[in-house]
């Protein structure tokens, strides 16, 4: 009897929804699937032999990339505990004659959502041009 059912469709929909908020729980959810698979279809079959070169192939891969992951997962989680700054109301006119773009991004993670200010990405490719070639 499976207590705890989970297949790639679950998976791949919570990874849509940013359910995941570390990889270790990402990974976490191929190794369930793959000790359903051995429980319900017998060692030696073929789809626990499947589910089990998935979750290799997984954990493999999220290894390989641990640092990456890591750093993103720090970055989230200082974005996340981080005070956010009081908004400013300002009125009339701006001061600077060229208001600096900044960029943002949209950010869910344990069902959260969270505005994170990625700061001004122009770096000078394409767009307005400060060189002098002419």
């Amino acid at each position: 009897n499976i207590k705890e059912p989970i297949d790639l469709q679950t998976i791949r929909e919570k990874n849509r929804k940013y359910e995941y908020n570390t990889a270790d729980k990402f990974v976490a959810h191929f190794e369930l699937m793959k000790e359903n698979a051995i429980k319900f279809n017998g060692a030696g079959s073929m789809l626990a032999r499947e589910a089990e070169e998935i979750y290799e192939f997984v954990e493999r891969t999220v290894e390989q990339n641990r640092l990456e992951f890591d750093e993103m997962e720090d970055a989230v989680k200082k974005q996340m505990t981080g005070r956010k700054k009081k908004k400013s109301k300002k009125t009339g006119s701006s001061s600077s004659s060229k208001a600096t773009k900044m960029n943002t991004a949209n950010v869910v993670l344990d069902g959260i959502s969270t505005q994170v200010n990625l700061g001004n990405l122009d770096f000078g490719l394409g767009g307005d041009s400060d060189s002098d070639d002419s």
